[in-house]
C-alpha cells in the first residue's frame, strides 16, 4: 500500500510541476508516519486510525510552493524556515509573527542606508518564520482535539454547549453526535499531518541555518558553495538510501514528552537540528551522500527524521493532554486587541501572545 501511495503521489507531484524544497516524499512521509505509529495509549491513540492519511499529508505544504500559486507561494514560503544567524540582531524572538516581521523590517530600513547589498536579504523569506508556522499549527491541533474531546458533552455551567445543537435546524446529519466526532477527527489529524511537514523541515539542520544552499562567507575548509547541497542531502540521498520507518521508528523514543512551554520546546527544536549543520557539509566533502555504504551519513538522515517524528508525537501528546483541561466556552477575548493592554503594539493591532 505504502508503495502504491507513494508511486501515485509522485506522479501527481510530477504533473503540478512543483518545486519540492524540503525531505521530499519519501522523508515527509516517513516521518509523519512514525510520528502517529508512536503515539501512546495515553495520548490521541484515535489518530492510528488515519495513519495513511497523516502520512500522505506529510508532503503537502512543499504543493503550496508552486509557481503557479504565487500569492500562496509567497505567503508560504517563509514558514520553511529558520534562518537563524540572518536575525541574530533579535535578542529576544517575539511571541507574534507579526511583530518578528515588524522587527526584520525595521532592521532592514536601517541597514539600507549603509549596506544597500546585504538590505536585501533582511527580510522574511531569508530570515524565515518557522517557528511560527509550528506554534499556530500546534495551536490549531490543539483547538481541534478539544472539540473533539467535548463533543456531545456540557460542561457545569452550561457555557459549552452540546455540539450536536450548535448546528441547530440544519440538516439531521450535522445533528448526529458521532458523524461530527468523526469530522473532527478528520480536522485533527489534518492539523496533525500539515503541523508535521514543518515540524520535520526544522529537524533538518540546513533549514535552520544562514547556509542553507551553499556555504556561506569565509570558507576556510573548503565546503561546498553549491546550491544543490540542500536537495542532494534530504531528497536524493533519502531516496538512494531508501530509508524507511523500520529505520526511523527504533530511534524515537517510547515514552512521550509533555511540554510545558511548547513554544520554548520549539525554539530548542530548531536549535538542536542547527549544531549539525557543519556534519552534512563534512559528509558532503567525502562525497558520501552520492554512495550507500556511508554509515555516518546513513545515521545521521535517520536521526534526524527520527528528531522530527519523535517532536511531533510529542506536540501532539502536549496538545491532547492541554486540550482536556478545563475549558470556558468558545468566548470572545479582546484583551489582546485592547489598546489598554500594556503590551499592546499599535503597529500589530494586538499584544502579543503571553
Amino acid at each position: 500500500m505504502w508503495n502504491k501511495h507513494l508511486s501515485c503521489l509522485c506522479i501527481l507531484l510530477l504533473v503540478a510541476n512543483t518545486h519540492l524544497e524540503a525531505w521530499g516524499l519519501r522523508g515527509h512521509t516517513i516521518a509523519n508516519l512514525v510520528a502517529v505509529e508512536s503515539i501512546s495509549a495515553d495520548g490521541p491513540a484515535f489518530l492510528k486510525g488515519y495513519r495513511a492519511y497523516i502520512g500522505h499529508l506529510g508532503v503537502i505544504p512543499d504543493t503550496w510552493r508552486g509557481s503557479t500559486e504565487p500569492y500562496l507561494r509567497i505567503s508560504e514560503d517563509p514558514n520553511h524556515g529558520w534562518y537563524t544567524e540572518s536575525f541574530d540582531f533579535i535578542k529576544e524572538i517575539p511571541h507574534s509573527r507579526t511583530e518578528f516581521t515588524l522587527k526584520v523590517y525595521d532592521e532592514y530600513l536601517r541597514v539600507s542606508k549603509t549596506n544597500p547589498e546585504r538590505a536585501t536579504m533582511l527580510n522574511i523569506r531569508y530570515t524565515g518564520l518557522q517557528a511560527y508556522s509550528m506554534m499556530e499549527g500546534y495551536e490549531r491541533m490543539k483547538a481541534g482535539m478539544r472539540l473533539y474531546r467535548f463533543a456531545g458533552h456540557k460542561s457545569t455551567d452550561g457555557r459549552v454547549r452540546d455540539l450536536a445543537s450548535l448546528y441547530g435546524p440544519l440538516s439531521p446529519e450535522l445533528r448526529d453526535v458521532e458523524q461530527i466526532r468523526g469530522f473532527l477527527a478528520q480536522d485533527v489529524a489534518f492539523y496533525m499531518g500539515w503541523l508535521g511537514h514543518y515540524i520535520a523541515d526544522a529537524a533538518q539542520p540546513l533549514h535552520n541555518s544562514k547556509h542553507h544552499d551553499g556555504w556561506v562567507g569565509d570558507d576556510p575548509k573548503g565546503y561546498t558553495r553549491d546550491p544543490n547541497i540542500h536537495e542532494r542531502f534530504e531528497s536524493t540521498y533519502v531516496d538512494l538510501i531508501k530509508v524507511s520507518e523500520t529505520d526511523v521508528l527504533p530511534l524515537v523514543s517510547r515514552k512521550p514528552r509533555y511540554f510545558s512551554d511548547p513554544w520554548a520546546a520549539i525554539l530548542d527544536h530548531m536549535l538542536e537540528a542547527r549544531a549539525y549543520t557543519e556534519e552534512i557539509y563534512k559528509l558532503d566533502l567525502q562525497g558520501a551522500f552520492e554512495r550507500t555504504d556511508n554509515a555516518e551519513a546513513r545515521q545521521l538522515v535517520c536521526k534526524r527524521l527520527a528528531s522530527g517524528a519523535g517532536f511531533l508525537r510529542d506536540l501532539a501528546y502536549t496538545a491532547w493532554i492541554e486540550a482536556g483541561k478545563p475549558f470556558a466556552g468558545l468566548q470572545d477575548d479582546d484583551t489582546m486587541s485592547d489598546p489598554k493592554n500594556p503590551r499592546y503594539n499599535p503597529a500589530t493591532g494586538s499584544a502579543p501572545a503571553p
